[in-house]
């Protein structure tokens, strides 16, 4: 699967759970954005690339920034830290502590393989 396909597929989800938080149907959404039921649907599925005004338009349906509803397509470590902190918001600290134990494991490992890998 292509990076441009999965990055459609991640924002659709988004727009999905941001949709689904909102209490509202695909129809709903659609007729508030001015789209078929099944044009919506297409970008919630990630068939199609929402525009940015598309983006803009669907937050302020949600209530929300357009950040959020493409935060997880970024590659950038503030925006993956910030996914990271929103996933373990209603958690309680014994958890995220737990959590951060396993990142920290994780990210030792890819240190270690890393520094393997010989230089290009």
């Amino acid at each position: 699967m292509s990076r441009q396909v999965q990055l459609r597929k991640i924002v659709g989800k988004q727009i999905a759970k941001k949709r689904n938080d909102a209490d509202l149907v695909q129809r709903e959404v659609a007729e508030k954005v001015n789209l078929s039921t099944e044009g919506y649907a297409r970008y919630e599925r990630g068939d199609s690339s929402p525009s940015l005004e598309l983006l803009s338009t669907l937050a302020k349906v949600f209530g929300c920034s357009v950040a959020e509803l493409v935060t997880e397509t970024s590659t950038s470590l503030n925006a993956q830290a910030q996914h990271i902190a929103k996933l373990m918001e209603d958690l309680g600290s014994s958890d995220r502590d737990e959590i951060v134990k396993i990142v920290e494991s994780v990210c030792a490992v890819a240190h270690k393989k890393q520094k393997k890998q010989p230089i290009k």
